[in-house]
């Protein structure tokens, strides 16, 4: 026993297959072989069956994709270091995870049915969890919020309130409403946007499924690049400035990578905080500086009435 008390329910994701280049021979890298994941997530599911909704789960979708990237992304030697970087980016997601990685076509010179590896971590040490260390440290994060499709203003709202809503996220400061013209170059209607100081006990990974799970409740879908949203939450940066969390997984970059280039997401973060230093290819560069470059982009802050 580990001394550690698992959440009483679970979720199960079950024999999925995917096409990786991971092996100690050339040729298994070079042509690859079919793996199969299994995860398991010790978490409770109580809250959501009680409401019905989707943000207080996890996706399993999503995570069904992002195990497939680490899977597809990647080129290990073992999957043994497969196993152990699927269960680090699971325990974004819960606090205790069993992760199984078979390789049915490992390099065996005798008839054998599977080869596997099977990894069980804890987000808390036993050590830690015995002394009673489980105060989450509360982190500042910047969210943008953009729409174009139905009543727009009406959605951003509701997502306003089902992220305050969230028991382990505060909206602490609501930018003005902006309008927009749409980035990337697909004929479309203008955006309305609306920037968000949060503060949270989520880890960024955690923040950004909560992010798309509203996404999804508000009939998004991930069709076309730049195209129509009933609704996006982009999260640009977690942290404050100078102690911002700087990621590159395939899930998540962060600080966001395109914010220096897009003036509905200034704008609004500048009406918040001021004038924060942003990262630009440049260097870090301050946000005013940044805007005043971008006055060809179509931005204008809403009155109310």
């Amino acid at each position: 026993m580990t001394g550690i008390e698992s959440a009483p329910d679970r979720i199960e994701l079950r024999g999925l297959t995917v096409r990786g280049n991971h092996g100690v021979f050339d040729f298994e890298k070079r042509e690859g072989q079919d793996f199969v994941i299994d995860v398991t997530l010790h978490t409770s599911v109580e809250r959501a069956a009680a409401t019905d909704d989707l943000t207080e789960t996890i996706h399993y979708g999503e995570l069904a994709e992002d195990v497939a990237g680490i899977v597809e992304d990647n080129t290990f030697d073992l999957i043994e270091t497969l196993a152990e970087r699927i269960a680090d980016h699971c325990l974004n997601l819960c606090e205790h995870v069993e992760v199984v990685v078979h390789k049915p076509s490992a390099p065996i010179q005798r008839t054998f049915d599977d080869v596997r590896i099977r990894v069980e971590r804890f987000r808390t040490t036993p050590a830690a969890a015995s002394a009673g260390e489980t105060a989450a440290t509360e982190t500042e994060a910047y969210l943008n919020l953009g729409a174009n499709l139905g009543d727009a203003a009406d959605t951003l709202d509701q997502a306003v309130a089902a992220l305050d809503r969230h028991p382990e996220i505060t909206v602490t400061r609501r930018s003005s409403l902006f309008r927009t013209a749409p980035w990337g170059g697909v004929e479309q209607n203008d955006f309305l946007n609306v920037g968000l100081l949060v503060s949270t006990s989520l880890s960024a990974l955690e923040l950004l499924s909560v992010a798309q799970g509203i996404e999804v409740a508000c009939g998004r879908t991930r069709q076309l690049r730049w195209g129509p949203r009933t609704l996006d939450i982009d999260l640009i940066r977690f942290g404050t400035e100078g102690a911002e969390l700087d990621s590159r997984t395939p899930r998540l970059t962060l600080p966001h990578p395109r914010a220096h280039e897009r003036a509905f997401v200034l704008a609004p973060w500048a009406e918040l905080v001021g004038d924060t230093l942003i990262d630009t290819p440049q260097g870090r560069r301050s946000i005013s500086a940044v805007l005043a470059e971008l006055d060809d982009q179509d931005i204008a802050r809403i009155t109310p009435g």
